[in-house]
């Protein structure tokens, strides 16, 4: 049979297991978690590019049209893309929220592209309805 000590001992981690486990999902301050926490912030800082470094409206406007296979000559007139956002999402390459009004198409169509850096130009390879 179990002793006393055996038994004593599992309650006693038993009391010892219910007031440590709430306190195990808490961050504490040690340096280690509170430098990690600025790194964190500053790899979002240099994710987000400067908005004088993304593409601007009218080469997201020739770029959409480009990877869409429209006819800018016919319908680039009446349309217009403004880029809302971007984000670095690779060395070469940026992430945007783009809002089309197209000509042919009644009201706002949010759009996300993938813009590619080529010898100081972008180049869209790929977009995605939203």
């Amino acid at each position: 049979m179990l002793g006393r000590g055996f038994l004593f001992g599992v309650a006693v981690g038993c009391v010892l297991g219910v007031y440590i486990a709430p306190h195990l999902g808490r961050p504490t301050a040690e340096m280690g978690l509170l430098s990690g926490s600025n790194f964190r912030q500053s790899n979002i800082a240099s994710a987000v590019p400067e908005k004088g470094t993304w593409p601007t409206d009218e080469q997201a406007k020739v770029q959409l049209f480009e990877l869409s296979n429209w006819d800018i000559s016919k319908h680039g007139n009446g349309s217009k893309v403004i880029i809302n956002r971007c984000i670095r999402i690779a060395g070469t390459e940026i992430a945007c929220e783009l809002a089309a009004h197209l000509k042919w198409i009644e009201g706002e169509t949010r759009i996300e592209a993938v813009f590619q850096e080529e010898g100081g130009d972008w180049k869209m390879i790929a977009a995605k309805n939203r």
